[in-house]
């Protein structure tokens, strides 16, 4: 059994590995708002709560983590009054841990995202970007950070304006700000940015005042092997508290990309994949030593209609499922399932009442995950030689 420990605000703070299945392991994050028992998965509340969910609902989701955007709290001009009553938890009655990203994946997503009019992960891989004008980036990325255009307005972000904003915030994790590069990206510009991510990663170490949260240090790179493992022993040298890992992958390349970031990265420290969160992608990861995911998959597709069963994913909108009488999920004890509603009745609402069918489907993905992730958890806790490869089987269908 590991432990590392850490002294904050007189209560310590530590992440206890409990039990390991090759790389696989569970274990504890103790926070000052409770404990994250890893494997688990940080549902994204993006202003600060989970999108379609109120107080009370998301009371009934009861989110063991969620994690929050700086950039845009920071853009809607909400981390005052955030500050002012004591930060995320009491401003929007969160018992949960809370993560913060640091506005580092922006600098991707409002820059080379909409220039590449790509997302994180890509089936194609470009050789050079020596033809893209880089002066139609709407995001001016310089050594010492980045200035947004969003809204017809300039916003400017660096790591210690970032540090400071996640403070004000008062998340329990926080993490340092960083350069996420595209995926289609080449090897040099990956080169140069990492330069940036491993000085402005100093720079966070610095200018961190606050106690009682933990920082994050992130691993960039890009899908090269020697850049990868270059970044994951320089952030893993300095004195973070976990780690993410960070950028963009090529579809066939997640599994060896996350090999390569945790290479250097101490084995008793928590580590996060940032902004991944596909079944698939799950499994590679806790196979690999990740502790910790977060993405918009789950919440974001139930808005639209798509409710997560180990049969597959159900569009819940399409026509087939309108005198479908059965449950969206064999067993499943979410708030609506455990009501009674059926397919057809999910169908209908989308329907009728669109925004309390984007509640119900939210509460129903939402425990999809916790309990697939409880799974998990059960798997490596077993020792069972084949429990995570059973337990993936049961999944094959949203895979």
């Amino acid at each position: 059994m590991t432990i590392t420990t850490k002294f904050i605000k007189n209560k310590l703070v530590f992440f206890k590995i409990k039990n390991k299945f090759g790389k696989a392991r569970t274990g504890v994050i103790s926070t000052p708002h409770g404990e994250i028992k890893t494997p688990n998965f940080a549902f994204v509340a993006t202003h600060g709560f989970i999108k379609s969910l109120d107080d009370k609902e998301h009371k009934l989701a009861a989110p063991e983590l969620t994690i929050s955007n700086t950039f845009h709290l920071y853009v809607t001009g909400k981390v005052n009054e955030v500050k002012k009553v004591g930060g995320l938890h009491k401003r929007f009655k969160i018992k949960n841990p809370i993560m913060t990203d640091s506005g580092g994946f922006q600098v991707f997503s409002l820059g080379w995202g909409k220039i590449h009019k790509i997302g994180k992960i890509s089936s194609t891989i470009l050789l050079s970007t020596s033809n893209v004008d880089s002066s139609k980036n709407p995001v001016k990325i310089t050594s010492n950070g980045a200035v947004f255009t969003y809204d017809g307005k300039k916003y400017a972000l660096d790591p210690k304006k970032s540090i400071k904003i996640q403070e004000d915030l008062g998340a329990d994790i926080i993490f340092a700000f960083d350069e996420c590069t595209s995926p289609l990206h080449d090897y040099e510009y990956n080169k140069k940015s990492l330069i940036k991510t491993h000085k402005w990663a100093a720079e966070c170490l610095k200018a961190k005042k606050k106690n009682g949260q933990m920082l994050f240090g992130i691993v960039q790179g890009g899908i090269y092997e020697d850049l990868r493992k270059e970044s994951s022993q320089a952030i893993g040298e300095m004195s973070f508290d976990g780690f993410g890992i960070g950028g963009s992958f090529g579809e066939k390349q997640m599994g060896k990309v996350i090999e390569w970031a945790l290479s250097g990265l101490p084995e008793d420290k928590p580590k996060h994949l940032l902004g991944i969160g596909a079944i698939e992608d799950i499994f590679i990861g806790v196979r690999k030593g990740i502790d910790t995911f977060d993405c918009v998959i789950p919440t974001r597709e139930a808005r639209h209609g798509a409710l997560y069963s180990k049969v597959g994913k159900l569009d819940i909108k399409k026509g087939l499922f309108a005198k479908d009488r059965k449950s969206v999920e064999r067993g499943c004890e979410c708030f609506a399932c455990a009501k009674g509603l059926k397919r057809k009745d999910f169908h209908l609402l989308f329907k009728t009442d669109k925004e309390k069918a984007q509640k119900l489907a939210t509460l129903h993905n939402i425990f999809f995950y916790k309990t697939l992730f409880a799974k998990i958890r059960e798997a490596i806790n077993s020792g069972k030689k084949n429990a995570l490869d059973k337990l993936e089987k049961e999944y094959r269908e949203l895979i």
